[in-house]
């Protein structure tokens, strides 16, 4: 996932004062640290100056050690075992007074112990040194005066004392200083100080709130400033229970709010990142009536008016909390509502499931009645697939891309048999299919160019219909997409596209599978393709991200450029995904801000050998260079579904190096070779996403 801050950005941190609840600060810290956010100043009240003293010593292992830890009697002069027992209201009313008249007393609650826990973890020298302006809050009684100090202002050695001023909360044993003032929690005059570092010329601001008492004054930024805000949606705790299991839950809860605020996910109870546009949501709810739609806002306690993605969400969300599904991950919408059905279908108990709320029952209806049945489709081009469709079989892809790494067998489709045609060559499509096929129990003929008769001696007619009576599919690879059309017109099985001139439908499930991996999402991304953008790998690129939102961009010659009627066609598709599709022949301009660099062989399988060197020729300034990955985003990968010519190491590669004087074509191995590269993450995932393709259209109930 990619952060929504600019990462390039130096950010002002405020933390509040909140007590105990401090923990949720450091959790939160963590995942900015996690995205590589900067931060440039800190500015904290009570905890929030404790926590900004921990954060500028730059020690996430140290300040995760002390909350993970923490004990009351670690903040104040107490018994552990009484305070426990008092917040789980097993003390009684009488001890309870009694111990307070102690307190008052002794002129309040001890906090020694916390002055202990500065001067063991707080490091001056290494904060003076940090880098980072860093300030904090508190008030003089004696001067009746708010103090708001930045880290320059505190003469040296007293930031241990300024820390114990900033928190010093009513209740506890106030020390004057050694200059003899008293000082108060800063929070009763400023709790929230963004204030401090706006004063102080910073305007992108990021706060990390626990909500402790105290005043909150407001901040005015400039017009280009902003404020980004983390906070709680549950309760962390009173602001004195200082309980290590408290603390360490606290950790957690601020380190994925974090998250939330940090990659946009959506959820009010659990962490959900977005993949799904409004008419999916639509779609799933198209079966209830209003009046049922408003039953179930008032139930979820949602708006009467809620759209359809917000009835679902909360279903989803109410539901998985009834299923016990841990709140403390990343899910995708997908993820979250499969991890749902799966718990529900585990229920055996009548009694339990009786007692289940009817959204619950609802929700997994609604389920059921949208799982994708492509059983008997063939599948031979991604133009005959819904995009709901083709993210079924990229999530199915995953799933038993899991289940594989996990060693769960999927072999239920013993006794049946699959028949491979390959009029051309390939090793990963026929591995994949091999390697599939076999995973999931079947038995497979492998038919190459002279391994049958089919439009030598046979029609290709006749030849589907003798197959179609053995096998229980049909995979080809050859030439025009007619034949495999064909093949499939008169099989009478379902019939599977390997490869054809025109398109390469299940190359294209691996790509979104890959990219998905890399990026969490595939809508928005932009995908840039580079090369002869004409046949089977641009054609059916440009399909696959017109129909689910990526941004599509042919980067070559104008005599390069996909068909016409297929880019119009595209483009249809793009309007209904919030896709584009582009067509350029400035490398400059069509691959800046990409996600995505794609590119093939320049010559096609059948093509003559005399295309070499016009190709080369007109196609070099399209190879993808060192340059042309330091023009997309920083984070960009390259894609290429192989054999690709970027060394000299192939016989054909040697004979056209020796012929032009070249030592490679598409791309440089430099770039082949890179960190960014990531071809051969995608050759496995054609195995993954050819046994989907299988499953799913040979009947998913034999699983």
């Amino acid at each position: 996932m990619r952060p929504l801050l600019d990462l390039t950005k130096e950010y002002g941190l405020v933390l509040d004062g909140g007590g105990a609840r401090g923990a949720y600060q450091i959790g939160a810290w963590k995942a900015l640290k996690e995205a590589g956010v900067k931060i440039a100043a800190v500015a904290g009240t009570s905890v929030g100056a404790l926590n900004g003293a921990l954060i500028c010593m730059d020690d996430l292992e140290k300040a995760e050690k002390i909350w993970s830890e923490m004990e009351f009697s670690r903040v104040m002069s107490v018994d552990d075992e009484w305070m426990r027992q008092f917040f789980q209201g097993e003390q009684k009313l009488g001890d309870i007074l009694s111990e307070l008249r102690r307190i008052l007393r002794e002129g309040g609650v001890d906090v020694g112990p916390l002055r202990r826990l500065i001067r063991e973890n707080v490091d001056e020298d290494r904060i003076r040194n940090c880098g980072k302006e860093f300030c904090i809050v508190t008030f003089s009684l004696t001067d009746f005066k708010e103090l708001k100090l930045s880290i320059s202002d505190i003469p040296e050695g007293k930031l241990e004392d300024f820390l114990l001023a900033s928190a010093y909360l009513p209740g506890f044993r106030n020390e004057p200083m050694e200059d003899g003032r008293r000082y108060i929690d800063g929070g009763f005059v400023d709790n929230v100080p963004a204030d401090v570092l706006a004063e102080r010329g910073y305007t992108d601001l990021i706060e990390i709130r626990i909500y402790g008492p105290g005043r909150e004054p407001g901040v005015k930024l400039p017009e280009d400033g902003e404020i980004y805000r983390i906070g709680p949606r549950v309760r962390l705790g009173s602001i004195i229970e200082f309980d290590r299991e408290r603390s360490r839950q606290n950790l957690k809860i601020g380190y994925y709010d974090a998250k939330r605020m940090l990659y946009g996910l959506e959820g009010i109870i659990y962490y959900i990142g977005q993949e799904h546009t409004e008419s999916w949501y639509e779609c799933r709810m198209r079966d209830l009536t209003g009046m049922e739609k408003r039953a179930l806002a008032i139930v979820l306690k949602l708006p009467v008016s809620a759209t359809d993605k917000e009835l679902y969400m909360g279903m989803l969300e109410a539901s998985a909390k009834i299923m016990r599904v841990p709140k403390y991950c990343i899910y995708t919408v997908d993820e979250l509502r499969r991890e749902v059905r799966e718990r529900y279908e585990r229920l055996a108990d009548f009694e339990t499931m009786a007692e289940l709320p009817d959204f619950t029952d609802q929700f997994i209806k609604i389920e059921r009645d949208r799982i994708m049945d492509l059983k008997g489709r063939n599948f031979l081009t991604l133009k005959d697939f819904t995009p709901e469709e083709i993210t079924y079989l990229i999530d199915l892809a995953a799933d038993v891309k899991e289940k594989k790494k996990q060693g769960i067998p999927v072999d239920h489709w013993r006794g049946k048999n699959v028949a491979l045609i390959f009029e051309k060559d390939s090793t990963r499509t026929r591995c994949s299919f091999e390697v599939a096929a076999h995973d999931m129990g079947m038995g497979t003929t492998y038919l190459g160019p002279t391994g049958s008769q089919m439009g030598k001696k046979e029609s290709i007619e006749d030849t589907a219909r003798v197959l179609g009576r053995m096998y229980d599919g049909i995979e080809y690879r050859g030439f025009g997409q007619e034949i495999v059309e064909e093949l499939a017109k008169y099989a009478g099985v379902p019939v599977w596209n390997g490869l054809t001139n025109e398109y390469h439908p299940t190359q294209m499930l691996a790509d979104m599978l890959t990219i998905r991996e890399n990026f969490g999402k595939l809508k928005g991304l932009k995908l840039v393709y580079m090369g002869d953008a004409r046949y089977n790998m641009g054609n059916s690129l440009m399909i696959a991200c017109s129909k689910l939102g990526l941004h599509f961009v042919a980067c070559t010659t104008e005599e390069y450029f996909p068909n016409a009627e297929l880019v119009a066609q595209c483009e249809e598709y793009a309007k209904e995904s919030g896709a584009t599709i582009t067509l350029t022949s400035d490398v400059k301009a069509g691959t800046k801000n990409a996600d995505v660099i794609y590119t093939d062989v320049w010559v096609s399988m059948g093509e003559p050998d005399e295309v070499w060197e016009k190709r080369i020729k007109e196609l070099s300034p399209y190879k993808v260079t060192k340059d042309v990955m330091a023009n997309a985003n920083k984070d960009a990968i390259f894609l290429h579904c192989l054999p690709a010519f970027h060394d000299l190491k192939t016989k054909i590669g040697k004979e056209m190096g020796e012929r032009f004087g070249i030592e490679d074509m598409e791309v440089t191995d430099e770039v082949f070779e890179s960190a960014q590269s990531k071809v051969f993450d995608e050759a496995e995932n054609r195995m993954h996403t050819i046994k989907a393709v299988m499953m799913a259209t040979l009947g998913m109930e034999q699983a």
